[in-house]
C-alpha cells in the first residue's frame, strides 16, 4: 500500500471516528437531555523509535488527531456540554504527560475545547517530525507499558465515575530493565481495586508475522470492569485489539471514547432526523512538470506545485516502479518541498515515476512523468592512456570504452612523480585523444585519464610511461645524439685512413748522386737538395759524398721538371739533365765530376745513402 493510499485511509477512518466522537452524525434534535456521569479519559499514545523512524507509521499516527482538532473546533458547542476530563500522556523508556494537555476538563469551557484541539495539532506535528532529541532524551526509545500506566493512573482519580484508558501502540513491551512479567503486576498494583475501570489497548502499525503473538499480548492488558452503560443501553465492550487498518481502529476508539464519556448518547426521538450528507473533502490538482534527473541508484524529481490548492499542501506521494513492478516510494520525511530523491533503485533500469499532492484530509490525482529515467553508475577507470611528446606539449590517447552514457574525459599530467597534478584538460567521450600545452621541453611527466557521465567521475586510470616533450628530432631522442657522435667518429677515421692509405699508395722522386764515378749519395726526396764532400783531414783527400742541406752544401742541387736538374756551386750555375755530367767546384777549389740520378718509388719505401 503506498503512502497516498495510507493516508487516505487513515483520514477516512479518523473522520469516522471524530464523527462519532463529535456527534457529527448524531442528529442536533436527539442531543443529551439529562447530564452524562463525569468521565476521565487519558489519551496514551507510543512515542516509541518503531514509529517516529518509520515514515509509513508516522504518517499513519500524525493524520489522525490533526483531523480530530479539525473536527474538535467544529464541534466545540457539544464537547463543552459533556462533563469529561481530558488527558494526553506520551511514553517510550519513560513517560510524561503531553506539554499543556493534562487534566483539560471540558465541561461548560470553551477555552479547554480549543486547548485540546490545539494539544491534538501539536501530537500530529510530533509524529510527523519523526525523531525529537529533545523528546528522546526526555522518555528515551524503548517501549515500556509500565511507565506509561503509572503516568496514566497520576490523572485517573479514585473516584471517577467511568474512568477510561486508551493505549495507542504499534508493539510490545521491551524496555531494559522492566521484565514483561512487571505489566500485570503493575496494571494490578495500580488499578487492581478501581472500578468501574476500563483500559483498551490499540494495536496499529504490527509486523504481520508477530501479529499473533502481539495480539496475545494486548489481550491480557484489556480490563473493562463495571462500565455500566450510557442511556442508550449499549453495554460497554471491546472485542478487538489488533487492527489491520486506521480506520478499522479508528472506528472502534471512537465507539470506546463515545462509551466512555457519554457525552453525546440519548434515547431515541420518536421521529429522527434523517442523517446530513457529509460535505466532501476538497482535494488539491495535479502537480506540474516534472522533472527525472538520474544518479547512481537514484532518482532526482523536481515538480511545480499545483496551480490551485484549496486547502494547504502538507506533503507530496511520490513514487517510481520499472515496468509493472511494485512502486517504490520516497523514504524522506513529510515536507513541502517540490523536490525529493526515489533511492534503492537498479542501475540500467527504465523506471517511470509519478506525483501527487497531499493535504492533510486529501490527496489530490497522481500526475505520471512526461519521461523515464534510467539510473546509471560512475563509469569504470580507463585503461592505461599513450602519450605522444610534443613541442612544449603533450598528445594522450586513451583506447575508447563501451559506456552507455559517458560524457566526456578528463587528462592530467604531473611533472613531480604523481604528487600534484596541475596540467589539466577535458575532452569530448567521442574522441579519446587530448593535448596538454604549456609544458616544459625536457621534463619527464607522467598522465593519467579519468571517464565521466551524468553521475560523476570515474577512478583514475593506470599512470602512463613518462614521456618528455622536445623542440627537435635531436632533442625528442635521446639516444641519437650519441649515435650521431659515433657515426662523425667512424667517419674522421675512415677519411684518415683513406689519406692515409693515399699517401702511402703515393709514388715519389728522389735523386742518386755520383761523384767522381766512385762515390755515390741518396740526395733523398724533394725539389731542393744538397751534396756535401767528405775528405781526409790529413791529406785533405775525397773520400766521399753525403747529402747536406742545400743551405749549407758544397753543391746545391734544384730538381726541374723534365727530369732536369739545376746545379749551383761557387763559381756558377749549371742545367743539367738525369744521367749528364757535370763539373763542379768544391769549397777548397778542387774540380769533380758529378752525375745525377732522378728515381720514381713509393713514399713509404726507405731512402738510404752509400759511398
Amino acid at each position: 500500500m503506498t503512502r497516498r493510499d495510507r493516508l487516505s485511509r487513515a483520514v477516512l477512518a479518523l473522520a469516522i471516528g471524530v464523527t462519532l466522537v463529535g456527534a457529527g452524525i448524531i442528529p442536533s434534535s436527539v442531543r443529551a437531555q439529562i447530564p452524562p456521569d463525569r468521565s476521565e479519559v487519558v489519551l496514551i499514545l507510543d512515542f516509541s523509535a518503531s514509529i517516529l523512524r518509520d515514515k509509513a507509521n508516522r504518517n499513519r499516527f500524525g493524520a489522525a488527531p490533526e483531523r480530530i482538532a479539525a473536527r474538535v473546533d467544529e464541534t466545540s458547542a457539544d464537547l463543552a456540554a459533556g462533563d469529561a476530563t481530558v488527558t494526553i500522556v506520551r511514553f517510550a523508556t519513560r513517560a510524561a504527560a503531553y506539554p499543556d494537555c493534562a487534566d483539560l476538563r471540558l465541561l461548560g469551557d470553551l477555552q479547554a475545547v480549543a486547548r485540546f484541539a490545539d494539544c491534538l495539532r501539536s501530537v500530529a506535528t510530533a509524529y510527523r517530525k519523526g525523531v525529537d532529541p529533545a523528546v528522546t532524551r526526555s522518555i528515551g526509545t524503548d517501549t515500556n507499558y509500565v511507565a506509561a500506566m503509572e503516568q496514566a493512573a497520576a490523572h485517573v482519580p479514585p473516584d471517577a465515575k467511568r474512568p477510561t484508558l486508551i493505549l495507542f501502540t504499534d508493539g510490545k513491551h521491551d524496555v531494559r530493565g522492566v521484565p514483561a512479567s512487571q505489566v500485570p503486576v503493575a496494571l494490578e498494583r495500580l488499578f487492581g481495586d478501581q472500578t468501574p475501570f476500563a483500559l483498551l489497548p490499540v494495536g496499529m502499525g504490527l509486523d504481520p508475522q508477530k501479529r499473533d503473538a502481539l495480539a496475545a499480548g494486548l489481550a491480557r492488558l484489556q480490563v473493562i470492569r463495571d462500565m455500566p452503560p450510557c442511556v442508550s443501553g449499549t453495554p460497554f465492550d471491546w472485542p478487538q485489539v489488533i487492527f489491520e487498518t486506521a480506520d478499522e481502529a479508528g472506528s472502534a476508539v471512537a465507539t470506546a471514547l463515545q462509551e466512555a464519556t457519554c457525552t453525546f448518547t440519548v434515547a431515541p426521538e420518536p421521529t429522527p432526523t434523517p442523517t446530513p450528507t457529509p460535505t466532501p473533502v476538497p482535494t488539491p490538482g495535479p502537480v506540474r512538470a516534472i522533472q527525472l534527473t538520474p544518479g547512481d541508484g537514484r532518482i532526482e524529481l523536481t515538480w511545480a506545485p499545483p496551480v490551485k490548492a484549496p486547502v494547504p499542501i502538507v506533503d507530496y506521494g511520490v513514487r517510481c516502479r520499472a515496468g509493472d513492478g511494485d512502486w517504490i516510494e520516497s523514504k524522506e520525511g513529510v515536507s513541502a518541498e517540490t523536490k525529493t530523491t526515489i533511492e534503492g533503485l537498479s542501475n540500467g533500469t527504465e523506471y517511470r515515476c509519478e506525483v501527487a499532492a497531499l493535504t492533510a484530509g486529501s490527496a489530490g490525482t497522481s500526475t505520471p512523468s512526461t519521461g523515464t529515467a534510467t539510473p546509471i553508475g560512475r563509469p569504470a577507470a580507463p585503461p592505461k592512456p599513450t602519450v605522444e611528446a610534443l613541442d612544449r606539449g603533450l598528445r594522450i590517447s586513451v583506447a575508447p570504452q563501451a559506456t552507455a552514457g559517458l560524457s566526456s574525459y578528463t587528462y592530467e599530467c604531473s611533472s613531480d612523480q604523481g604528487s600534484t597534478w596541475p596540467h589539466r584538460v577535458d575532452g569530448s567521450a567521442d574522441r579519446a585523444t587530448a593535448q596538454i600545452a604549456n609544458l616544459t621541453n625536457g621534463a619527464g611527466y607522467l598522465c593519467r585519464v579519468f571517464a565521466a557521465n551524468t553521475t560523476g567521475l570515474s577512478d583514475a586510470s593506470p599512470v602512463s610511461e613518462i614521456v618528455r616533450p622536445c623542440g627537435s628530432a635531436l632533442e625528442c631522442n635521446a639516444l641519437l645524439a650519441p649515435i650521431l657522435v659515433a657515426l662523425g667518429a667512424v667517419l674522421l677515421g675512415g677519411l684518415a685512413l683513406v689519406l692515409l692509405a693515399l699517401n702511402r699508395g703515393r709514388t715519389r722522386g728522389y735523386v742518386v748522386a755520383v761523384v767522381d764515378v766512385v762515390h755515390t749519395a741518396n740526395l733523398g726526396f724533394g725539389s731542393r737538395l744538397g751534396v756535401g764532400f767528405v775528405r781526409d783531414q790529413a791529406t785533405k783527400r775525397l773520400t766521399g759524398i753525403v747529402a747536406d742541406p742545400a743551405s749549407s752544401a758544397d753543391v746545391r742541387v734544384r730538381r726541374l721538371r723534365g727530369d732536369r736538374f739545376e746545379v749551383v756551386d761557387r763559381v756558377g750555375r749549371h742545367v743539367v739533365s738525369s744521367g749528364e755530367a757535370v763539373v763542379t767546384v768544391d769549397s777548397v777549389g778542387g774540380r769533380h765530376e758529378l752525375v745525377l740520378w732522378g728515381f720514381v718509388t713509393n713514399a713509404a719505401s726507405p731512402v738510404t745513402s752509400r759511398r
